[in-house]
């Protein structure tokens, strides 16, 4: 056990992560999008994706052939504030084009080993398939015909690629059901509609885990990947991190937060009561709650409630699916803040149980045995899944001689997943220029996306505070 902990005392100097793991910005159809800023309210031990046939087929519900134009709206909140109502005038931006309408698409709903499943199939259907990976949802989801595709989605559906995702069969952190029922999916779509003249995976937050661990298990069933505010590092080490910003809290503020060791099964990850009053806790006492921020890297006392809490449900989720607790910071030495001292000195220390740290540690470490393309879009502030954490990968692909099959590019905006559906559609075009005309996007910022201010806006007169 001290080799892993020492390395994640190392890495906490090197990757500051705000928490744990993903959420997706676009959860099931009768879920809206979350804010930026906000985790999701729905998505974020590892077996080998189950190699058998799936059961027999599940009986086609076909949706009528043509959904409703009406898209859900996409998160259009920017990094930067608009300009004060007084400022001097400026000449009026050219009017943004309206997004295409939607291609009609044949929907067909079902259900294989237990596990909710949605195809949608374009009208002007190129024989491409995108599998497609939600993030991390407390249930599984289930899907109904009468909503259409999610924005994001549609955007791969109008470039004549049909779209097929599992809701997986448990909620939580889905990693080992999810590898397995996905990959069941894609031997079903190919019995039913033909093979595919090529198949790429896609997925946001947890979901860009599977989309790694697809990729390298399985690099012969796959053209390439694109993935989106993605975990690209070891589970355990994000997990870790946010187990130990969790009780840094507490440190500080006991009793606010229920104990990591008896979190009651009627926790619920986004409940605004709760959020709402570790915020008030932070607000109250604003010298320690700004230790707490700076271990977490996270710029707001809203910012850092709501992510709490979402990673105290987590933490239970991982307790009960590992069968103990994975959990270990007692060779973890905290710093970054204004008093180190202080902090480690009031912090409580738990020891992991051997097998359930194993659980963590194989659901999912990427290896980078990368033989197939990688898009990576994350946004420059992510409180969840910090862009930072792709550069694990990054350099574990260059240290194995992989590097050129992996880019990531950014885009101005704050929150996680907060990416929007034009630009998501962007990048799947540079992925589809990488892998047919090896035409590689370039590292960096998402072309077509808003450059940065020049000046960068001032400072909050209250920080932690909402303004």
């Amino acid at each position: 056990m001290t080799g892993p902990l020492r390395r994640i005392a190392v890495v906490l100097l090197l990757l500051p992560f705000a928490a744990l793991i993903a959420t997706q910005p676009i959860s099931a159809q009768t879920i809206p999008e979350p804010q930026p800023g906000q985790p999701a309210s729905t998505q974020p031990g590892h077996s080998p994706a189950s190699t058998s046939t799936p059961g027999p087929a599940p009986a086609p519900q076909t949706a009528p052939a043509t959904h409703p134009s009406t898209p859900a709206a996409t998160p259009s909140q920017t990094a930067h504030p608009p300009a004060p109502s007084n400022a001097a005038p400026a000449t009026t931006p050219a009017p943004v084009p309206a997004a295409p309408p939607p291609v009609p698409v044949k929907t067909e709903i079902g259900r294989i080993n237990g596990a909710s499943f949605r195809i949608d199939i374009p009208k002007n259907w190129n024989h491409g398939l995108v599998l497609y990976f939600h993030g991390y949802e407390p249930t599984p989801q289930t899907f109904d015909p009468k909503y259409p595709p999610t924005r994001i989605l549609e955007e791969i559906l109008n470039r004549g690629y049909a779209v097929a995702r599992s809701g997986f069969a448990v909620g939580g952190w889905a990693v080992p059901q999810a590898a397995s029922e996905t990959d069941a999916l894609r031997r079903y779509f190919r019995k039913r509609y033909g093979q595919p003249r090529e198949t790429f995976l896609m997925g946001h937050s947890m979901g860009g885990l599977l989309t790694v661990m697809g990729l390298e298990q399985d690099p012969k069933d796959y053209a390439g990947g694109l993935a989106v505010c993605g975990v690209l590092a070891p589970a355990d080490l994000v997990m870790q991190r946010a187990f130990a910003n969790r009780v840094a809290f507490d440190a500080f503020f006991p009793g606010v937060l229920p104990d990591v060791d008896h979190i009651p099964a009627t926790f619920m990850m986004n409940d605004i009561p709760t959020i709402t009053n570790v915020q008030k806790s932070l607000d109250g006492n604003p010298e320690q709650a700004a230790l707490v921020r700076e271990i977490a890297n996270i710029h707001t006392n809203r910012g850092l409630a709501d992510v709490l809490v979402f990673n105290t449900f987590v933490i239970e989720d991982l307790r009960l699916k590992s069968g103990g607790n994975p959990f270990d910071n007692r060779n973890l030495v905290y710093n970054g803040t204004d008093n180190d001292a202080l902090l480690n000195q009031r912090v409580h220390r738990y020891a992991a149980d051997p097998n359930a740290y194993g659980f963590l540690a194989n659901w999912y470490s990427p290896n980078g045995n990368l033989h197939r393309k990688l898009l990576e879009i994350h946004t420059i502030y992510d409180p969840l899944v910090p862009a930072s954490t792709t550069s694990w990968y990054n350099e574990l692909t260059h240290r194995l001689g992989n590097g050129d099959q992996f880019v990531e590019q950014y885009v101005d905006r704050d929150g996680h997943c907060n990416v929007t559906a034009e630009q998501t559609g962007v990048a799947f075009d540079e992925l589809l220029s990488w892998v047919h005309q090896n035409k590689s996007p370039a590292p960096g910022l998402l072309p077509g996306s808003p450059p940065p201010p020049e000046k960068t806006p001032p400072k909050p007169k209250n920080p932690g505070k909402p303004e």
